[in-house]
């Protein structure tokens, strides 16, 4: 191990000193070397939108093309002949018409109760509600399984659970027929190309990217299509690579003489490390990869920004995506078990007390905020991994059973959260929570009343905070009228309209800014920089980028396979989006300055760790991934033992 490490050493003096000579060298040569890189700035100016343009249409247009045909995993029939398709894995009954079955029955509560396939079997909860829940006459306490041909009955009204008619299977439903043993078995195609085809199905979801099917082959034998690496994401793939090597090498020769050897490894490793982990995640697994590809993106942006602001921070931006890409690998994991994401729900809430009362307690105070731990060897802010917990403890919290006691328990852990902000005087941040729950708890309980008057409460928190906090006040007497104070409070956000005005379209090319020498020019300040340096068009896109990971948060809803992951999506996105507009919002002097970052753009390492984290969330919600696995199609013997007529019910409990 000590040789590894010595002869990993000597490389790496190896290369940089290389790569020093190689910038002394042309420095050294009678080459007009500060004409070329004027030529050069000039024609990358017009590449470099251009560029970008191509790939971000490149990623969105596959995604929105994504047909969003919901799956049928059974009917309710109604006593009245109606009949209620069930396209979840979870669907929530009762008379709010947030339900994904409405129950228009007067004796009915409004989250009555929750009916849930997994692992090949159909088990019903009673959401506490007052009329209770009854299967074939019985009424039932807590959770019970329900097979094909029950008769559910809530506060008297009855439906009976039907499977899928084998009709509907052309149509993209998931079809289930009865079996000799009066079982099922699930044949037919799902939404997504995907094959439930009996027990041990394997896993045949074709790669929906809206890619070329050249290395499509189709099935005789079970009529599944097989999807290979998609040709048009290894193009995209392509164009980002040249991006990142075109605006590295841009900065490079920015620097004249003073060349950090850094900018160059930098750039070099990461296009390494995206390309091995885009192919081995392509090996592995048959997803799409546009929101990865589009993160890639946004990432070189980053390596572009740090490049010019702080060249030697590289190494360390460096290994902060590397940590966020395998956060991202992580949490994708734990995503694909529903079970287990619920369960890690209380180890995230533990682990983000303890990171806010740490950081409370031995937390240093940096632009006058007290997010920031120092431990010698690294610094990091806790407040963005809490983010990430914040988000999948309520969502796991709220996702399945809404009771008063989860959404007390949701109510208090939010509200901990946001005074230990407000405590450490991070208001940007507090915002972006209280907004983020506002999301969360609005798309489970549907409750506008309950909602408005919390806000009402945040308000009138707010402007408490006003009164009572000096430096909250500052912010918002400057609020509008930054050109009143343009050497003072106002300093750095008409320093960032001059800035950003002045790039123009097309920019000054990338380290040829001014705004770099402005405090938090490469994070609070970063859409102005990237306005000066890279134009108005590229900027642009960067943010677009960010509201399309919304927009398709909000479109991957119609089809997730459990509310879990339409609201884990929706408050990752909450997240990117509130705090997107707080950066360029406040940087322009439209709302206060606030002090928060843009994801995946802004330089930091915590930030960029906890935005791939996030964007696993938005990644689960996509149900091209492996629907047969997830839904548990390998139980079917579970299904075939819980025939009619059975005297026990397995999986009843209390």
């Amino acid at each position: 191990m000590n040789s590894f490490e010595e002869n990993a050493k000597q490389f790496w003096a190896w290369l940089q000193s290389l790569l020093n000579d190689l910038a002394d060298s042309v420095a050294g040569s009678s080459l007009d070397f500060n004409a070329v890189s004027g030529y050069y700035t000039l024609i990358l100016r017009w590449i470099f939108p251009l560029l970008s343009l191509a790939i971000f249409l490149c990623c969105i247009l596959p995604l929105l093309r994504v047909k969003k045909t919901q799956t049928v995993w059974g009917y309710l029939d109604m006593a009245d002949g109606t009949r209620k398709p069930l396209n979840h894995w979870e669907n929530s009954m009762g008379r709010s018409k947030l339900s994904d079955i409405v129950v228009d029955f007067a004796f009915a509560s409004r989250n009555h109760a929750v009916l849930t396939f997994q692992s090949g079997a159909w088990t019903i909860s009673d959401l506490s509600s007052k009329g209770g829940v009854s299967i074939n006459g019985k009424r039932i306490e807590g959770s019970a399984t329900v097979i094909f041909g029950d008769v559910i009955s809530l506060s008297g009204l009855e439906m009976t659970l039907n499977p899928p008619t084998p009709a509907n299977s052309s149509s993209g439903e998931v079809s289930q027929t009865s079996n000799s043993v009066g079982g099922a078995s699930l044949a037919g195609k799902s939404s997504g190309g995907t094959s439930l085809a009996g027990n041990g199905a394997k896993d045949s979801s074709a790669d929906n990217s809206g890619a070329s099917n050249t290395g499509t082959k189709k099935n005789s034998a079970n009529n599944n299509l097989t999807t290979g690496v998609s040709f048009k994401t290894g193009v995209t793939l392509a164009l980002i690579v040249l991006s990142q090597l075109l605006g590295g090498l841009q900065i490079w020769i920015s620097m004249g003489s003073d060349k950090k050897p850094s900018v160059p490894i930098a750039f070099a490793t990461f296009i390494v490390i995206e390309i091995v982990y885009y192919f081995v995640t392509r090996r592995f697994s048959r997803k799409s990869f546009e929101l990865e590809l589009l993160s890639y993106f946004l990432c070189g942006i980053n390596l572009i920004i740090v490049a010019a602001a702080f060249p030697d921070s590289m190494y360390k931006q460096l290994v902060a995506i590397v940590f966020g890409m395998a956060a991202y690998t992580a949490l994708g994991i734990i995503m694909h078990d529903l079970a287990r994401a619920r369960k890690l729900k209380y180890v995230l809430a533990a682990g983000a007390i303890l990171l806010l009362v740490l950081n409370l307690t031995i937390g240093e105070t940096r632009h006058g905020a007290k997010n920031w731990i120092n431990l010698g060897f690294i610094t990091f802010q806790p407040l963005e991994f809490v983010k990430i917990a914040f988000v999948l403890a309520g969502t796991a919290t709220l996702d399945r059973l809404l009771t008063k006691q989860n959404m007390t328990a949701f109510i208090g852990f939010s509200g901990a959260c946001i005074c230990a902000l407000v405590l450490m005087r991070d208001l940007g941040t507090a915002v972006v929570f209280f907004g983020t729950f506002i999301v969360i708890a609005f798309m489970r309980s549907g409750d506008v009343r309950t909602i408005a008057l919390i806000s009402s409460g945040a308000v009138l928190g707010a402007i408490a905070a006003i009164v009572f906090l000096p430096y909250i006040a500052t912010r918002f007497a400057t609020w509008g009228n930054a050109w009143e104070f343009v050497n003072d409070a106002g300093y750095q956000q008409t320093r960032t309209m001059i800035y950003a005005a002045s790039g123009g379209l097309l920019g000054v090319g990338g380290g040829n800014g001014y705004l770099v020498n402005v405090a938090a020019a490469d994070t609070d300040l970063v859409f102005g920089m990237l306005c000066e340096e890279w134009g108005l068009i590229v900027a642009l896109i960067a943010i677009l980028i960010i509201l399309f990971f919304g927009i398709y948060a909000v479109f991957l809803t119609k089809s997730c396979r459990s509310s879990f992951y339409a609201i884990a999506a929706c408050g990752a996105a909450s997240v990117y989006l509130i705090q997107t507009g707080l950066n360029v919002l406040g940087s322009m002097d439209i709302l206060p300055l606030t002090g928060v970052t843009i994801p995946f753009v802004s330089n930091g390492g915590s930030s960029m760790i906890a935005s791939w984290g996030l964007l696993a969330f938005i990644k689960a919600a996509d149900g091209r991934i492996r629907q047969n696995k997830l839904a548990g199609a390998s139980g079917q013997d579970d299904i075939a033992k819980n025939r009619p007529g059975d005297t026990g019910r397995k999986g009843a409990h209390k």
